[in-house]
């Protein structure tokens, strides 16, 4: 006798059948699943790196538009807003490498927040060190000239000890400088008197000058380069004795007692002092070019005198005057255009 088709023997294979399809139903939706799973979990990955990477390049640009941006006293913390993100930059002071420059390490942190995920923000960190100049110049002599041959004659004094008391400023006083820095040869003739230590000093070129004092002369002449006083005067009578601001005079100029004051003054052009000025200055003096000083200006300056930083000057002669190293208003001068600059090969990033 034959088996009937649906006897016991055909269930059995029909319902095995039906629960090999759902099991296979259930692999391949357990395999989507999964699949889902890994393709959305490599996706999550790699917002995140991407949100690391903006976050890492807002960190960098942070930094950078800090050390960039930074004059006078250096800020303990700042907040700048970046490739969509925001950089917190703190600083702390590491040495004191010399009277006038510190040095920094600056810390820029980057947070970089997807709308998607604002309570989970992408944080990168990143600093460098950086020397704080509190000067324009390394104070090499009371006056610099990058003439051949400079003569102090008659009535003229130039001297390179800091007149400066102690106490007055952070490390007063500071040790004596040259009293002339030029090219070749420095001359006194007929009563004119230079002192310092050493009392003159030649460098040979002109390059070598403008090496030796380190000044940035064409970003200060820079008309964007911002300066409280960008060809104006101030008011002194309406500032406190102790704010020495930065000027700067487009052009010759030739001051009388009537523009005696204080600070850093910055003048592009020629600085002549003409006789009969009385002229007196309490700072930083920085010219492109300084005329012959004859012998009856009765001018002043306590600080430091730079001149002719642009191009080479020729000889050059002072007959009257006093210019006289004074480390405290010089230091307060170059305070007004004191910067950061970064130390090369000190990068470095952390989390």
């Amino acid at each position: 006798m034959c088996a009937e088709a649906g006897g016991p023997g055909g269930r059995n294979e029909g319902g095995f059948a039906l629960a090999l399809v759902v099991m296979l139903l259930f692999a391949i939706g357990a395999a989507g699943t999964v699949g889902y799973q890994i393709v959305r979990s490599e996706a999550f990955q790699a917002q995140l790196a991407s949100e690391a990477s903006q976050a890492l390049a807002v960190a960098e640009a942070g930094l950078q538009w800090f050390t960039a941006s930074q004059q006078g006293t250096v800020r303990d913390t700042a907040t700048h807003a970046v490739n969509g993100g925001i950089a917190r930059v703190s600083t702390r002071k590491v040495l004191e490498v010399s009277p006038h420059e510190d040095l920094f390490l600056v810390t820029s942190r980057g947070i970089f927040t997807d709308p998607r995920r604002p309570r989970m923000p992408a944080v990168r960190t990143v600093s460098q060190y950086a020397l704080h100049s509190r000067m324009p110049l390394r104070p090499m002599a009371a006056l610099v000239a990058t003439s051949p041959r400079v003569r102090v004659r008659g009535s003229a004094v130039v001297d390179g000890a800091d007149q400066s008391p102690v106490g007055e400023c952070p490390a007063a006083p500071h040790p004596s400088v040259a009293g002339v820095l030029a090219r070749a040869n420095v001359q006194t003739w007929g009563g004119g008197r230079v002192s310092g230590t050493p009392q003159s000093m030649t460098l040979g070129s002109f390059a070598s000058v403008v090496q030796a004092v380190g000044l940035p002369w064409k970003v200060l002449i820079d008309p964007s380069f911002p300066v409280e006083y960008d060809d104006r005067w101030p008011a002194f009578a309406s500032l406190g004795e102790m704010v020495l601001p930065a000027i700067r005079v487009k052009g010759d100029f030739a001051p009388t007692a009537g523009e005696s004051g204080r600070g850093l003054l910055i003048v592009t052009g020629t600085l002549g002092i003409p006789d009969g000025s009385q002229w007196e200055w309490k700072g930083v003096v920085l010219a492109g070019d300084l005329a012959n000083v004859g012998p009856n200006t009765g001018f002043a300056l306590e600080g430091l005198l730079v001149a002719g930083q642009g191009s080479s000057m020729g000889n050059w002669d002072m007959d009257s005057g006093r210019v006289v190293f004074h480390s405290c208003y010089a230091l307060q001068a170059g305070a007004a255009v004191a910067r950061l600059v970064p130390v090369s090969g000190t990068w470095f990033q952390g989390f």
